[in-house]
């Protein structure tokens, strides 16, 4: 894959993508998998807005349960089996608690009852079916639930816990398979190329202007007879380069933080209830490596999606949920390893608890032959994929071939480990950056540490391992002094920003 922009304006593609995250990602290789003549373009690196700053799961949705979304759940149920079968080296299961206490929001009665339409939900297609646990056997599996002499928020009283699963993915990792494998499929992929406006004519767009950020500002355009609007947070503000009139794309967007700590649980995963959310909000306390990430808030956010970070009460919120609920841990600022915090595009909604909002999603068309992908989840985001390629083709008034990307694999791309080692945990060598720089466009040290490894979270993150990488890419891809320079500046500038 490599970044070829004469490629992207020699001719009028079938359909242009706007957005490398994982809907846009999902998009193309649907459509190049259908035998369409497809570019996508990104203003930044893939994955580099909320597609890497997930909770790495790929799961049901236990909690919209509550908020009677079966069909969201039965439908990420039956998504989750999906990307376990076409991508098993990239979604695992993972095995979680669900702890219940004295006072938390939901009673052990009603989270059983949840959990058997869960496993309902899923056809029982689950890796196995929930387990109820007594409080001895929950504390036998993780330890770190025992109760010790604390105060404050920490749970009294363990009533039992759940044993379910889910799946854990690399969502950074992830969203690139789906780019490699479309340009694979004949997909023409660029990334640092921003979409600044449209050429339309007689209700149709028939060009995108699209700047090149990584060259001085170099304007082109990309011609197509159909164009997808999948730009996530930046969704609104891509629809209203438009100069169509009518349908509008509405968000209301939340804020979402993550801690990376030391490993805090021995084997699972534990989801369970916040003390200081009014409405009991499902939190996660997950297996990273070596690691845990441990989040999520989820407060409106109504500022650049590109300058969204964690805040002192975001960090103070998650630490005191972590000692509540794993009561042997005294966690402090001290022990965070790194943060980082993404932006969900949610559907507009009148609803005031952010954590109530829909993650459904809606497809909105401008003009003939644009449309937008509002809202949605990770988890669901091939089978969103699947009707906007379907819409396209309606829109364009041909039959379109058959989706394949259920039935067809996500290949592995990671070369034969070799030459210097890079960090142990995560396992990074150099041939990984090689690979990365010259076939998964790596153009920055953020795009290697960031995305096409997860060296920026773990204790790897830091100055010593990114101007390894820095050297090994100004060495593969002819980088001047000044340009290694620049970029390492520029990774370490946001890795200082994500420390508490």
């Amino acid at each position: 894959m490599k970044r070829d922009l004469a490629a992207l304006s020699g001719e009028t593609f079938d359909l242009l993508v706007i957005g490398g995250g994982i809907f846009g990602a999902g998009v193309a290789r649907d459509a190049a998998l259908r035998g369409w003549r497809v570019a996508l373009v990104e203003k930044a690196d893939f994955a580099s807005g909320t597609s890497s700053r997930s909770s790495k799961l790929i799961h049901g949705g236990f909690r919209y349960l509550e908020q009677y979304a079966f069909g969201l759940v039965a439908e990420a149920c039956r998504e989750r089996r999906i990307l376990q079968r076409i991508a098993p080296h990239l979604v695992r299961p993972l095995p979680f608690l669900m702890p219940v206490y004295e006072g938390d929001h939901r009673g052990f009665t009603k989270i059983r009852l949840g959990m058997t339409l869960y496993d309902l939900m899923a056809w029982y297609r689950n890796v196995t079916p929930h387990q109820s646990l007594a409080p001895d056997a929950a504390r036998a599996k993780e330890p770190a639930l025992a109760p010790t002499q604390v105060s404050g928020l920490a749970r009294r009283g363990l009533r039992g816990a759940v044993l379910f699963y889910d799946c854990q993915e690399d969502d950074a990792r992830f969203c690139l398979e789906n780019v490699i494998h479309a340009a694979e499929c004949g997909a023409v992929c660029a990334n640092y190329c921003e979409v600044t406006g449209f050429v339309a004519r007689e209700g149709r767009i028939v060009a995108a202007r699209v700047t090149d950020r990584l060259k001085g500002g170099e304007t082109f355009e990309i011609s197509a007879r159909a164009f997808v609007n999948a730009a996530g947070p930046w969704v609104e503000a891509v629809a209203n380069l438009t100069p169509f009139d009518g349908r509008r794309v509405a968000l209301s967007p939340t804020k979402g933080v993550h801690l990376l700590l030391p490993r805090l649980t021995q084997q699972h995963a534990v989801s369970f209830q916040s003390r200081s959310a009014r409405d009991g909000r499902i939190m996660f306390i997950i297996p990273w490596g070596e690691y845990s990430i441990v989040g999520t808030t989820d407060t409106d956010w109504r500022g650049d999606p590109g300058q969204v970070r964690a805040e002192p009460a975001d960090i103070d919120y998650l630490l005191a949920e972590v000692r509540a609920v794993l009561p042997g841990s005294s966690v402090t600022s001290s022990d965070i390893i790194t943060t980082f915090a993404g932006v969900r595009a949610l559907l507009h909604s009148e609803v005031a608890n952010p954590s109530w909002r829909s993650r459904e999603y809606r497809i909105v068309r401008h003009g003939e032959n644009l449309i937008s992908i509002a809202g949605g989840k990770y988890t669901t985001y091939r089978a969103i994929a699947e009707e906007a390629v379907n819409r396209v083709s309606r829109l364009l008034g041909s039959r379109a071939a058959p989706c394949r990307t259920a039935e067809t694999p996500l290949p592995q791309h990671r070369p034969p480990l070799s030459g210097e080692r890079i960090a142990d945990s995560p396992v990074v060598y150099a041939s990984d950056i090689a690979h990365a720089s010259e076939y998964e466009m790596a153009v920055t040290v953020s795009d290697v540490m960031r995305r096409r490894t997860s060296l920026a979270l773990s204790r790897h993150g830091g100055a010593e391992t990114a101007a390894a990488v820095a050297r090994l890419m100004a060495a593969h891809l002819g980088w001047s002094d000044d340009q290694k320079g620049r970029y390492l500046q520029q990774y370490l500038d946001e890795w200082k920003q994500a420390l508490p």
